[in-house]
């Protein structure tokens, strides 16, 4: 039972593909996911994945803040993995090794590009959002 529940928690984590630093599948040293933890190469970039619940409301998005909107994030999975030609972080991450083995990459044309924005921006529960009760204090 114990060995179950383990392979269903480390199933919640997830390289995206978000990075592949030196085309080696690394991730900056002070982003490392599930493998700071662990220190197994598999779980290097593993991220808990969030609800989508409110999701319109929460950017920037991604573990790290790099991805700014919604579109910018289905460009991403769409990709398979995210590019980056220039800086420290240049990499393909839709090469990266550690990668997600779900995450293979889509097309979308532009019709239901905007239909999965619309239906990502409908999960928003804004009788929740607007309740006094759940405010800051």
């Amino acid at each position: 039972m114990i060995h179950r529940a383990r392979r269903h928690e480390k199933a919640r984590f997830h390289n995206t593909g978000l990075y592949n630093l030196e085309q080696r599948g690394l991730y900056p040293a002070e982003d490392q996911g599930l493998f700071k933890v662990t220190e197994k190469k598999r779980d290097m970039g593993a991220f808990r994945a969030p609800t989508l619940r409110n999701v319109s409301l929460t950017a920037p998005y991604m573990h790290d803040g790099s991805i700014a909107t919604l579109e910018e994030v289905i460009d991403h999975y769409a990709a398979g993995g995210r590019t980056i030609e220039e800086g420290s972080r240049r990499g393909v991450g839709r090469d990266n090794r550690y990668k997600d083995r779900l995450l293979r990459g889509f097309q979308l044309d532009p019709g239901d590009r905007e239909a999965l924005v619309a239906f990502l921006k409908s999960l928003t529960d804004w009788d929740f959002v607007r309740n006094p009760q759940f405010a800051a204090p």
